[in-house]
C-alpha cells in the first residue's frame, strides 16, 4: 500500500489535469483513501512515477473505471509548490 495524504493525492491529480477529482479527493473518507493506496500498486508496471500511479488509482476508485489521466505529461509550473 502507498500511504499518501489527501493533499498529496489532490496535488498529483492537478498536475495531470484532473481538477474536478482534485477537489473531490479532499472530501473522501479514510477507507477510500486506503483503497486508493492499495490500488496504486496495480499501476507500477506502467510507471514508476508516484504521482502517475496515485492519479491512476484515484481515477479507478472514484470513477469506478480505469482510464488514463487527461494530460499525458505532468504540468508542474503554476500547480506544484515552488515551481
Amino acid at each position: 500500500m502507498i500511504d499518501a495524504s489527501l493533499e498529496t493525492l489532490s496535488l498529483a491529480l492537478k498536475t495531470y489535469g484532473e481538477d474536478e477529482l482534485a477537489q473531490r479527493i479532499l472530501l473522501i473518507d479514510e477507507d477510500t483513501r486506503k483503497k486508493i493506496g492499495e490500488k496504486a500498486w496495480d499501476y507500477f508496471s506502467e510507471s514508476r512515477l508516484l504521482a502517475y500511479v496515485l492519479t491512476r488509482a484515484t481515477i479507478a476508485i472514484l470513477e469506478g473505471r480505469d482510464r488514463k489521466p487527461k494530460w499525458k505529461k505532468r504540468k508542474l509550473k503554476g500547480i506544484y509548490p515552488g515551481m
